[in-house]
């Protein structure tokens, strides 16, 4: 009996078809899953299909074992004895570790792993998925990087090799880099529906009003992920310091300050899908439910090559406390395991702060870039001010837009939200956007927020 782990797509059923085949053995596949959804029950179902296979004479291979495991990790166990009597080999297949405990072990369980494979693997198989369609120069430029930013298996890379030429095809010419980019995405795998929702990235670095040091760091993220392959592999770090090809990044900064708008740049600028976390989702008052979602949440990511984006980190990432009860040593347990699931991620995790001064140091260290996103002052405002006005907007002269950022101490979301009120405002006017438009959207963003204005500025509105 064998064990064979791996993610979907990693070549197991193919390697188990050239094993089988070269030792005259017929190979019958049984999906567990869909043995169990059918309308005949489970042990009935499952009789026929080991009955179908001892007919044959045929090793035995069962996909999606974990499947038929209880919440005691043990499968059924008629369904294991008959396992241990087949007189043919027989093969688990599943996507996580397993261990026959509490079983009766008649013979003997081998174990094989499947992983993604590594990047100069990868750009071959993309190379020879290729092989048959014309692709652009710019395309193949680019395959270097979609190799490196993109951890696919085998059949991730067939398949989403296909989509590029379907998507060529559709516009009548060759492969072309986004093509590529976006066919590789799709393929990635991305169940992150329960406790993620997919942000679908608006924004590009001209959109970003930061501080230079802060873009720099940004830029400097996206350029360790693009590169993980050449400092990892091509120049092997990561066989000798830096065996966690991933990047961690803290975001700390006010409500408002961009930390989002930087996610959704850097997935823009990489071609990355970006998923927010939702908290409220994850922890849980039970025992060992937040490991759980958090073990979820990290298992599908490595799959889908995709940026994880904690926002309010501190609710869950906040300081370690003291150990006085049972209930402060198990929050530690959490912690400790978060920054485990972190530093074992071969994606990007960004987590988003209000507070940085409730964030452990020792959690801190163990992150690649901490960037703090001040509050704008006076110079930033104007240019934020500046570039949420598109160009076609009918803004009037009177508009000035340094006076604005002179007089009202807004964060950059909230001048959006006001650019955006004083457009609507204007459209019901049925005329031009005007001083008195962008006074009283930046009144409905001061009550939104709880603040009064002084009484002149409020006559002023």
């Amino acid at each position: 009996m064998v064990h064979l782990r791996g993610p979907a797509g990693a070549g197991r059923r193919e390697t188990l078809a050239q094993v089988c085949a070269g030792a005259g053995l017929p190979l019958v596949a049984v999906d567990l899953p869909r043995l169990a959804a059918l309308e005949i029950g489970f042990p009935l179902a499952w009789r026929l299909a080991l009955r179908e296979a001892r007919l044959a004479g045929a090793a035995l291979m069962l996909h999606g074992w974990e499947a038929c495991l209880g919440d005691d990790a043990l499968p059924p166990p008629d369904l294991w004895r008959a396992l241990c009597a087949y007189a043919r080999p027989v093969f688990l297949c599943g996507a996580t570790p397993w261990e026959p405990r509490d079983v009766d072990r008649t013979r003997r369980l081998l174990r094989v792993a499947f992983h993604v494979p590594p990047y100069d693997e990868r750009l071959r198989f993309w190379e020879e998925g290729l092989g048959r369609y014309a692709v652009s120069e710019e395309a193949i430029h680019a395959l270097e990087q979609i190799a490196g930013k993109f951890r696919l298996t085998p059949g991730q890379i067939e398949a989403a090799a296909h989509t590029a030429a379907d998507y060529a095809a559709s516009r009548g010419g060759p492969i072309r880099a986004t093509d590529l980019h976006v066919s590789a995405q799709a393929h990635s795998s991305a169940r992150l529906g329960r406790m993620a929702r997919r942000i679908a990235p608006r924004f590009d670095w001209d959109d970003l009003i930061l501080p230079p040091d802060r873009v720099a760091q940004l830029r400097e993220m996206c350029a360790r992920a693009r590169y993980a392959h050449v400092v990892h592999d091509a120049w092997g770090f990561g066989r000798k310091i830096a065996p966690g090809r991933g990047v961690s990044a803290l975001f700390a900064g006010e409500s408002g300050t961009g930390k989002t708008m930087a996610a959704e740049v850097i997935a823009n600028d990489l071609g990355l899908a970006l998923y927010k976390i939702d908290l409220s989702a994850v922890v849980s008052k039970y025992i060992g439910e937040t490991e759980k979602n958090l073990s979820a949440i990290f298992a599908e990511a490595q799959t889908s090559n995709a940026i994880l984006f904690f926002d309010e980190a501190d609710a869950l990432f906040g300081k370690r406390s003291e150990v006085k009860d049972a209930h402060d040593r198990y929050a530690n347990i959490e912690i400790a395991y978060l920054l485990q699931q972190i530093e074992n991620y071969d994606g990007i995790a960004v987590l988003a702060t209000n507070l940085r001064q409730n964030l452990d140091e020792a959690f801190t260290r163990r992150l690649d870039f901490l960037v703090d996103f001040p509050f704008p002052e006076v110079e930033y405002r104007a240019r934020i001010w500046a570039v949420n006005f598109p160009p076609d907007a009918p803004l009037a002269p009177e508009v000035d837009l340094e006076e604005l950022a002179a007089r009202y101490r807004l964060a950059g979301g909230n001048i959006r939200n006001a650019t955006l009120a004083s457009a609507y405002l204007a459209a019901a006017d049925g005329g031009a956007i005007t001083m008195a438009h962008v006074r009283r959207a930046i009144r409905r963003e001061h009550q939104k927020m709880g603040r009064l204005l002084d009484d002149d500025l409020e006559a002023g509105l």
